[in-house]
Parts: C-alpha cells; sequence; structure tokens
C-alpha cells in the first residue's frame, strides 16, 4: 500500500510541468500598424451659370492710323457686366462667357475713342484649390468714334489673355484679368482703317447660381 501511494506521488509530480506547459497560452504576433493616407482635398465647384460685375483701366496700346502709319496712345477704363456657363472635369474647367461694358478708352491727343464694348470669350483652366487660373481667346466689339463731323463704325477683331477667380465660398467669387484687343475699322468711311491694339487690367466679381 505504501509502495502504491508513493508511486502516484511521483507520477503525479511528474505530470504537473507538463499540463502546466500545456496551458500555456500561444504568443500571437501583432500585425504592423499602416497609417492612414490622407484624403485629397477636395476641388472647388466651378460649373453651371455664373455673373457679375467688372470694371479695369487700359495698361498700354493705343491705334495707328493706315496708310500713312500715323499713331497714338490710348488711356481710361470701362465697367460692365458679364454672364457664362463652365463646364468641369474634375480639375479642368472650360466654358463660355459674354461682356458688355460701357467704356471710356480715348486717344491721347486725337478724337478717337469707344463708347461701349462687347467681348465674347471661350475660357479654359485648371482649379488649384480655392483659385482658378485660366486663359481665354475670343471675339471683340466696340463703337468706335472718330471724331466731331466725321463717320463712326464699329470696330472689331480678336482678344486673348489671362485671368484668375477666386472662390470666397461656393457662390461668390472674386478676380482679374489681363486682356488683349485687337481691333480694326474703317476711318471716317474711307479706304483708310484705324487699327487699335491694346491691353486691359480687369478686376470681377461673381456669383454662381
Amino acid at each position: 500500500m505504501k509502495k502504491l501511494s508513493v508511486a502516484i506521488v511521483a507520477m503525479a509530480s511528474l505530470a504537473a510541468p507538463a499540463l502546466a506547459g500545456g496551458l500555456t497560452p500561444p504568443v500571437v504576433e501583432s500585425e504592423p500598424t499602416v497609417a492612414a493616407t490622407p484624403a485629397p482635398a477636395p476641388v472647388q465647384a466651378w460649373d453651371g451659370f455664373y455673373a457679375g460685375i467688372t470694371g479695369g483701366s487700359v495698361t498700354g496700346g493705343g491705334a495707328s492710323y493706315a496708310p500713312g502709319g500715323t499713331a497714338f496712345g490710348m488711356g481710361r477704363g470701362s465697367y460692365g457686366v458679364f454672364g457664362g456657363y463652365n463646364l468641369q472635369s474634375g480639375a479642368l474647367v472650360y466654358g463660355g462667357e459674354i461682356a458688355a461694358q460701357a467704356t471710356d478708352f480715348n486717344l491721347d491727343g486725337a478724337p478717337g475713342k469707344f463708347d461701349n464694348m462687347i467681348d465674347l470669350k471661350a475660357r479654359a483652366g485648371m482649379a488649384y484649390g480655392k483659385a482658378l487660373p485660366y486663359a481665354f481667346v475670343g471675339y471683340s466689339r466696340g463703337d468706335w468714334k472718330n471724331g466731331d463731323g466725321q463717320t463712326n463704325g464699329a470696330a472689331d477683331g480678336m482678344n486673348y489673355g489671362l485671368g484668375v477667380d477666386y472662390a470666397v465660398n461656393d457662390k461668390w467669387s472674386v478676380g482679374a484679368e489681363l486682356m488683349r484687343r485687337e481691333l480694326s475699322t474703317d476711318f471716317d468711311g474711307s479706304a483708310r482703317s484705324v487699327d487699335t491694339n491694346f491691353n486691359t487690367v480687369q478686376v470681377r466679381a461673381g456669383f454662381r447660381f
């Protein structure tokens, strides 16, 4: 009986470490943490109809009379309204615009001047944050006054330039443009012509519907 008790105690002592080892929980390796990639900044919406007001001044250029080549500088400013429609694909924004302005573009040292101006423009640009820099090209037509007692006519031709609009919020924007106009007309109903090539800087404020 005594030998049986000793055998049982010995077997229990041998089994205890094995049982203890079997109860040890397995080691689980944690997966490495991957930093989340920040989402790209949303592109400002410019699509749809818009309209606004604009004003500017002549910054260079003038008019020349042909034949003869007599040239005069040009100065003063304008104010008016504009409206257009933009299409948008991602950051690419493109569309058309029309502007009507009352002008006071006068020649320096000669009676010729523009009283009114219509500008049609095709525009395209890329949105960056809240800014929309763009380029444009189009057609301009103005009411040209030759002087007292002389025949007046319409001068027309092309326009082109660069601009930038900035979104104050989802509806309102402000901006500026540098425009070049290259227009021609007859002088006093004769075979002579007047070529007006001049630059303007314009500021603008618009509302997107």
